[in-house]
């Protein structure tokens, strides 16, 4: 990150000649990031009716040549600067690119910038006070714990007020004998399981339920220090249901510190996918931005193939029922054999999940498998990332 002797904020305004739809906006916004990230870029970006307000923090040079290729994208037009200047210290430091999407009567609730917008004013016209006012808005207010529409399943009031903590189960990578990541398990607060979780959650909305646990996780690995990479599971659905599924997760991770690239998102293959190839256009934006993707349950329903077909996960999780006794069932060991040689001409990474005993273990490893989960090496410990495993 660049000292912060050297720092400007430019704030700029424009308009879209045509209505963004949500997934082109998270789409921009995970760009966005993954490249404010690489610059020691920070900001916020607004959006109303159709028109933007942005600011960008950073070093002089940074800023303008990210500025340069704002006003060139024919996503808006109309882009004024309104104010360029240095500052001393970040106002939105921990954001790589924080996003609110506004209504009218939020703009009414600011002091200092309501009168503007009730007489009818538009952001494209704000001027260098008004925009300052609305930024301190953002900077101090409401929206600077919700931001980008985040947490709007979070804090849906239709969702009733449940109380859950996660266990962490480690995933080792044999070779170096080390963690390469800690798979995030829904619990009660009193660690039951997850099942009694969603028998209390009945009737919501089971998509922003999920989008709340997602976040939910990724807030209780921060807190107890995560310094792997982080498993979550997500159901393909879910992206279908709420375009900001992953965006809003996106947006947690960078208020709690965790890089994009430490995620790795478990798509259920126990949920059908109708349609792979639109699922595979709808998560490259965000694989652009570092998240990595993980078939989950591989082997276990009908959609496995086709989704290995048409989208190529980083990962791939052996359902562990094939994985039970490996060692002395010749059929499974042909089929995992020829999914092991497609997994490595596609350049995609083999986890042997559900191992129990030392066979099991032996064989996988002895075909080459460098990433274990299971009861063998480490169970889920609740509310901690343990460090514990054992490798025979």
């Amino acid at each position: 990150m660049h000292a912060l002797s050297n720092l400007i904020h430019l704030i700029y305004c424009s308009a879209a000649p045509r209505p963004l739809g949500r997934e082109e906006l998270a789409a921009l916004l995970a760009g966005a990031r993954l490249h404010n990230e690489r610059h020691g870029i920070t900001g916020m970006l607004l959006h109303v009716d159709g028109s933007f307000l942005q600011v960008l923090e950073g070093a002089p040079d940074d800023v303008e040549r990210l500025f340069a290729r704002i006003s060139a994208d024919p996503r808006h037009d109309h882009v004024t600067v309104i104010i360029r200047e240095p500052v001393a210290t970040r106002a939105f430091g921990e954001w790589t690119m924080g996003h609110a999407e506004m209504t009218r009567d939020d703009l009414d609730g600011i002091v200092g910038a309501n009168d503007f917008f009730a007489s009818g004013g538009s952001l494209p016209e704000i001027g260098e006070g008004r925009a300052k006012k609305l930024l301190a808005a953002f900077r101090d207010g409401r929206w600077r714990t919700a931001p980008a529409n985040a947490v709007a399943a979070a804090e849906d009031a239709t969702l009733p007020p449940l109380r859950y903590a996660f266990a962490f189960q480690p995933i080792v990578h044999a070779p170096t004998r080390s963690i390469f990541s800690h798979e995030a398990l829904i619990r009660g607060p009193d660690g039951e399981n997850a099942a009694s979780i969603l028998q209390r959650s009945q009737p919501v909305d089971m998509h922003a339920l999920r989008e709340r646990q997602r976040i939910a996780a990724l807030e209780a690995a921060a807190r107890l220090g995560l310094c792997t990479r982080i498993n979550i599971n997500f159901q393909p659905s879910d992206i279908a249901h709420s375009p900001t599924a992953i965006s809003s997760l996106l947006d947690a991770a960078g208020r709690c510190g965790i890089p994009p690239g430490s995620i790795v998102l478990e798509v259920l293959e126990s949920e059908i996918i109708r349609d792979s190839g639109d699922f595979s256009a709808r998560m490259n934006p965000y694989r652009a931005s570092g998240l990595t993707f993980a078939s989950d349950d591989f082997g276990a329903g009908y959609a496995g193939l086709n989704l290995l077909a048409d989208f190529q996960p980083d990962l791939l999780k052996i359902d562990m029922n094939l994985v039970r006794g490996i060692e002395r069932n010749g059929p499974r060991q042909a089929i995992l054999r020829g999914i092991a040689r497609t997994c490595l001409d596609l350049g995609i990474d083999l986890i042997a999940e559900g191992v129990e005993t030392v066979e099991e273990y032996a064989w996988f490893r002895a075909e080459g498998i460098e990433l274990f989960q299971g009861f063998l090496l480490a169970k889920p410990v609740f509310d901690r990332l343990s460090t514990d495993f054992y490798l025979p």
